[in-house]
């Protein structure tokens, strides 16, 4: 299997149609937004390709950059899609805490960034491809070897064996800096904890993430990109098909995801400046404005 810039324009594509096909259906501004959030992925892997294992040109690093800033914030804005899907007030408050420990620890995984040029905090050394030839990894003698998901010694988008592969410079691992699996323990721990039926669709983005990118290639720098790559499929299936089909047979109100998640009725997370405020109960604010 191998990925090109056209399959990822394709997707793009397909992202932002689904973003303005769930806010005609729903009028769910935040929901819309989520969809929206992982349409730039795919846009963004686009215009990657244009400049494709050329490090000297600075629009690589910097759409390397941003590509890696977004993948920092990809768990609050999964988890923004769920809260927008969440009918009752009650288990909404739920998700206020979870979105704020969200954005905190993608700003912690975003640092690591900024401040490995500091002295002291990147001391870790890689060898590249060529110097340890490592059978399968790549096609691309420059990759560096690494046990951490996208960390080497240069910011640059270069080619993996099937896809990109991002190179990002990385603060080391401490006590006070924490290691890529941030970003996995925020993604999947709040699907196995708030409901059961959340069960279904956290196995199903991991079966279909990382565990499907790490089974088409052992490369750390392609596997967070074939992830990226896949996860407007993902939004869809799960949308549609598993909440829209699975879960609501099993549920006992038997609506759809129009039916149910209406803007104008349902309860919702004020984050006006992103920060998850509290719970706003639209109905509520209405019966006491009459009773006024």
């Amino acid at each position: 299997m191998c990925f090109s810039k056209e399959m990822s324009g394709s997707f793009a594509f397909l992202g932002l149609i689904l973003s303005f096909w769930v806010y005609s259906r729903t009028s769910n501004l935040q929901l819309a937004i989520g969809v929206f959030y992982f349409f730039l992925m795919e846009f963004l892997q686009y215009f990657q390709y244009l400049v494709i294992d050329d490090c000297d040109n600075w629009w690589n690093p910097v759409l390397t950059l941003v590509g890696y800033i977004h993948i920092c914030y990809q768990p609050y804005f999964t988890h923004v899609i769920n809260s927008s899907l969440t009918t009752s007030p009650d288990k909404l408050k739920a998700w206020v805490p979870i979105l704020r420990l969200c954005l905190v620890g993608g700003t912690m995984l975003m640092m690591r960034y900024f401040v490995a040029e500091l002295p002291g905090w990147r001391e870790q050394k890689f060898a590249s491809i060529a110097e340890t030839t490592p059978d399968g990894l790549s096609t691309n003698p420059n990759l560096p070897v690494s046990t951490e998901w996208l960390r080497g010694e240069k910011l640059c988008t270069i080619s993996g064996k099937y896809h990109l592969a991002w190179v990002v410079p990385m603060s080391d691992v401490s006590y006070y800096t924490p290691s890529a699996a941030i970003h996995s323990f925020m993604m999947f721990i709040p699907f196995f904890i708030l409901k059961p039926d959340m069960v279904i669709q956290g196995f199903f983005l991991f079966m279909t993430g990382p565990f499907l990118a790490a089974w088409i290639t052992p490369n750390l720098m392609e596997q967070a990109s074939i992830w990226c790559f896949f996860s407007i499929a993902q939004i869809g299936i799960m949308l549609i098909l598993i909440r829209e089909v699975l879960i609501k047979k099993w549920s006992k109100s038997g609506k759809s995801i129009s039916e149910t998640h209406s803007a104008d009725a349902m309860p919702y997370i004020d984050m006006k400046f992103v920060w998850p405020m509290g719970v706003v109960v639209p109905t509520a604010e209405k019966a006491g404005k009459k009773g006024k």
